[in-house]
């Protein structure tokens, strides 16, 4: 859970420079734009056998769109969680498509959802547990400007998927599993 303190931390200290540098103009959104960003991440494997829990990791994003208007953005994104227990590496993946709404053209605020597909897998020396399905997503940000056309963009993200198959070592399980990722963390944009 310390990770998830230490996410909260550098999002309010990115949000406290929001308002500090709010006088700043905002950059025109319009053409293609890019987008990355870095942080934490929360991800749980939900099924009958499951074990309980959510795991911190380290995850991150990367899109990239165009400019439908002022105030409404499309674009692809790819999104990763990572975390590694013992022998074991936890990956989780995701490539959707996004809508990224700003609600008021005098700030950088914005509501993103998105519609994709997502991959979770857990694999040590000798087993293999995975799963794929439909993923949806909601999240937040604010894009604080740093220069023409860059942004500093805290943003928190959550991620789950629909009921899908689990696998183990390639052979269905029977067993119907779900995914759900919480992020929270900082990114650039360029307009």
């Amino acid at each position: 859970m310390r990770w998830f303190y230490r996410a909260a931390l550098c999002a309010s200290l990115a949000a406290l420079a929001a308002h500090t540098l709010e006088a700043q103009q905002l950059p025109e959104r319009r053409g293609i734009w890019f987008g990355g960003g870095v942080g934490m991440g929360s991800a749980r494997l939900s099924c009958s056998i499951c074990r309980s829990g959510r795991d911190g990791g380290a995850s991150g994003y990367l899109r990239v769109g165009a400019t439908v208007t002022r105030q409404v953005l499309i674009g692809a994104e790819t999104m990763v969680w990572y975390h590694n227990e013992g022998q074991v590496d936890y990956l989780l993946g995701a490539v959707q498509a996004v809508v990224l709404l700003y609600p008021m053209k005098t700030n950088g605020f914005y509501l993103k959802t998105g519609f994709g597909i997502a991959q979770y897998s857990a694999k040590d020396n000798d087993d293999d547990a995975s799963t794929q399905a439909l993923a949806g997503q909601v999240g937040v940000g604010y894009e604080v400007p740093v220069g023409r056309g860059m942004s500093i963009v805290p943003f928190a993200n959550f991620m789950g998927t629909t009921g899908a198959d689990l696998r183990f070592n390639d052979t269905v399980s029977g067993l119907s599993a779900n995914t759900s990722l919480f992020q929270l963390g900082v990114g650039l944009t360029l307009h």
